[in-house]
């Protein structure tokens, strides 16, 4: 991986030490004139510059992406606005009832869990929320809590506060048990879709959604989704609309017929330079090759992670085995607010993420060893 070529695309990083992509992933700048350009066009030209035929190829180039970076057809991808929306679309399709169980865990996100939680208000069902031990999930708390009464598991791929990172082996081993009982395993992979290797069929997961703005390094305002076929053709879509419906483009408001895809899911218009911008990114990162970034992330992450051991009175809170591309560590003597606050003032300001009085870093691929140490030279200073 060529870092330097890819500084050019960063400039921010020219004068910020932005470590934060597991917040925000800063967007290189051909997808950002590609986005603007299409947006642009669209404002100025209504259907000129978007009539059906460019609608269509819009979401099928981002499909087409999709399963790509996934690993699976193009077919079995929806394309949503956000991972919170597509969560929500699956959660309510299932139709759960009849004291049924769905497991995840507390250091969740809230959206992946709140879909869950606001169904059990309306339906008679169980959700387990699995409580960490120093802040990690361990598998086998999983798999043990699968009953014949689960009906769901779903976690993320990468936790969004620790880092911790379900290997491959682990979320096998969870959808090899919970399709045992007839359940099935939705994984949130919004931390790990840009850097992970991610192939969803080798996986086994039914359902694999990840966003655009942090990792895919893409503009706000659109999500992918890989259903199963099996799933696919099972389910009965809660939320619906006129791209619905194997031929859209016909508008026959008597007939509410799916298409045969993962499609089906898809519902309204929405930003489409976005859709574009995230297509786009896609290529931008598997130009770059998704192996050549995990291994950039993961060796900014282990030198950051070794030199905040050298660091007294800091308590690093990802796991080591488990850590990829987010490091979270809390200074046990000074406050982690007034670090940001300091660090944030330098003349290059330093930007990372605050969760739950604990400082998260998640450099990615326009960061060097020189941010880290930059970083980490002006925190030993601190907290002298």
């Amino acid at each position: 991986m060529d870092t330097e070529e890819v500084l050019k695309d960063f400039p921010t990083t020219k004068r910020v030490d932005y470590l934060n992509a597991a917040s925000i992933g800063l967007v290189p700048n051909p997808v950002i004139e590609r986005s603007t350009e299409i947006e642009t066009e669209i404002a100025k030209g209504g259907t000129l510059a978007l009539d059906e035929e460019k609608e269509t190829l819009i979401y099928d180039g981002l499909r087409e992406e999709g399963s790509k970076l996934f690993s699976c057809d193009s077919t079995d991808i929806a394309i949503f606005n956000s991972t919170t929306e597509a969560l929500n679309s699956f959660a309510w399709s299932l139709d759960l009832k009849d004291d049924g169980k769905v497991i995840s865990t507390g250091v969740e996100f809230p959206s992946v869990t709140y879909p869950w939680l606001r169904i059990a208000r309306k339906e008679n069902i169980n959700v387990k929320l699995i409580t960490a031990e120093n802040w990690r999930i361990p598998i086998n708390v999983i798999l043990n809590e699968i009953d014949e009464n689960t009906k769901v598991v779903v976690l993320s791929h990468v936790e969004y506060l620790t880092g911790q990172k379900f290997d491959d082996d682990d979320i096998k081993k969870i959808a090899k048990q919970v399709h045992e009982i007839g359940g099935l395993l939705i994984v949130d992979g919004i931390q790990a879709a840009g850097y992970l290797p991610i192939n969803v069929k080798e996986l086994n997961v039914d359902i694999y959604i990840a966003g655009s703005y942090k990792w895919l390094l893409a503009p706000f305002g659109t999500a992918i989704a890989y259903v199963s076929k099996d799933l696919c053709d099972e389910l009965d879509p809660a939320l619906v609309g006129w791209r619905s419906r194997e031929n859209m483009w016909d508008f026959d408001a008597l007939d509410l017929s799916y298409a045969s895809t993962a499609r089906k899911f898809e519902y309204s218009s929405s930003a489409y330079s976005v859709k574009l911008g995230l297509a786009e990114s896609i290529k931008y990162l598997r130009n770059i090759g998704i192996k050549n970034i995990y291994d950039h992330n993961k060796k900014l992450v282990d030198i950051l992670a070794e030199q905040l051991n050298s660091i007294k009175n800091i308590d690093i809170i990802t796991p080591p085995e488990d850590r990829c591309s987010i490091l979270t560590f809390e200074p046990t003597d000074k406050d982690s607010s007034a670090i940001a606050q300091a660090l944030r003032k330098l003349e290059k300001p330093v930007e990372f993420s605050l969760r739950l009085g604990m400082i998260r870093v998640s450099p990615h691929i326009y960061n060097t060893e020189n941010d880290i140490l930059y970083f980490v030279g002006h925190l030993r200073q601190f907290l002298r």
